[in-house]
């Protein structure tokens, strides 16, 4: 839908939009269809798996790949001050980054030492893994806006969501997801994101709670 809308609505110059902007869209998407899912399926063994499912794929997609973004930072710093890299510098590196993000809650920390080594962004892509952190925060918000409030608040909320997906490559991607209600000035979009975890966190709870074991 984001590819028909672009292509309808802008020249073919214009026509092509960036990742930033298409992983919002694919995101939002995931949002929707999950909403749907949730409304239709009956069984209470699949909500729960659905409802595990958005969770794990919130921590996936955002708090771990924060943790990529940071990481790949750092080990491009390393670069740019004339240090060598080596594997064991990048060990210590990810291992260092592990243990801020997720602090004793992980055990053995030390066997996922080398899981930079198989993360192709970081040698096909560079700099691509920070784009699903900041879409999924932003795809939250605009689901939040879309779904919740008054009816004229929704309406207007997908007026302006459609009108990102018509806008293409038409300006800078921050531009036009500001022009969608999204600022990533404030911290809005991170807000709507874990108000979306703390949601599904509880309504999983509810669901396993109802469960007869």
């Amino acid at each position: 839908m984001h590819t028909v809308l672009s292509n309808a609505a802008q020249p073919f110059a214009t026509s092509s939009y960036s990742i930033f902007v298409a992983e919002v869209a694919s995101m939002t998407n995931e949002d929707l269809f999950l909403d749907l899912l949730l409304e239709r399926e009956a069984d209470p063994d699949r909500r729960i798996a659905l409802l595990q499912h958005a969770i794990d794929d919130i921590a996936a997609g955002f708090y771990r790949q924060a943790m990529f973004a940071d990481f790949e930072l750092q080990a491009h710093r390393e670069v740019e001050q004339g240090r060598p890299i080596t594997a064991e510098v990048l060990q210590g590196l990810y291992l260092g980054i592990l243990g801020e993000f997720f602090g004793s809650s992980l055990d053995d920390q030390d066997w996922y030492r080398n899981t930079w080594a198989r993360i192709p962004h970081f040698f096909g892509s560079p700099f691509y893994v920070f784009q699903y952190a900041t879409s999924k925060a932003a795809a939250s918000l605009v689901h939040k806006r879309m779904t919740e409030g008054g009816a004229e608040e929704r309406a207007s909320a997908v007026s302006r969501y459609l009108d990102l997906l018509r806008s293409g490559g038409s300006d800078h991607p921050i531009t036009l997801l500001q022009k969608a209600g999204v600022d990533f000035d404030t911290s809005e979009p991170v807000d709507a994101l874990v108000a979306t975890m703390e949601g599904l966190v509880g309504r999983l709870e509810q669901e396993l709670d109802a469960i007869s074991f």
